[in-house]
């Protein structure tokens, strides 16, 4: 294995470490807020010292990667094409088989994550924040 391949596994494996512990912190984040907002109706889910606390932590992790991503840039480390020449012709799109089900399945997510959030009270805090926008910073009313 080149120097180059493994270059490239170290840095995709940062960057999927990062976006998963990254993840693990905004559903921890939420579900630690929800579970408080329950006791306390007024209390926000997210504050600025709720997530750096859960945030911070990851930091190196992701100036490594900012870092190996630069010394990827400078070094001129890119990932090998095979078969790919200066004159060589562009590999045709494929077109998903079926496009109109991804669409369905993508308007089904939707519509349920709407859902979600109608029920947990999300659309009650929307228009609350919408209400406040229109009365405080526009003038009306």
């Amino acid at each position: 294995m080149t120097r180059t391949r493994m270059y490239l596994i170290l840095q995709a494996m940062a960057c999927a470490l990062l976006a998963a512990l990254l993840a693990a912190s905004a559903i921890s984040i939420y579900l630690e807020g929800a579970a408080r907002k329950a006791g306390h109706p007024l209390e926000p889910i997210y504050t600025r010292e709720i997530v750096a606390e859960k945030v911070v932590p990851l930091a190196p992790l992701f100036f490594a990667s900012i870092g190996l991503t630069a010394a990827g840039l400078v070094l001129g480390i890119k990932e090998e094409e095979k078969g790919s020449g200066v004159l060589s012709a562009p590999k045709p799109l494929k077109r998903p088989a079926h496009p109109g089900a991804i669409q369905t399945v993508l308007i089904l997510v939707a519509l349920a994550l709407i859902v979600a959030g109608v029920l947990n009270g999300s659309a009650w805090d929307l228009l609350v924040k919408a209400i406040n926008i229109c009365t405080e910073c526009i003038g009306l009313g």
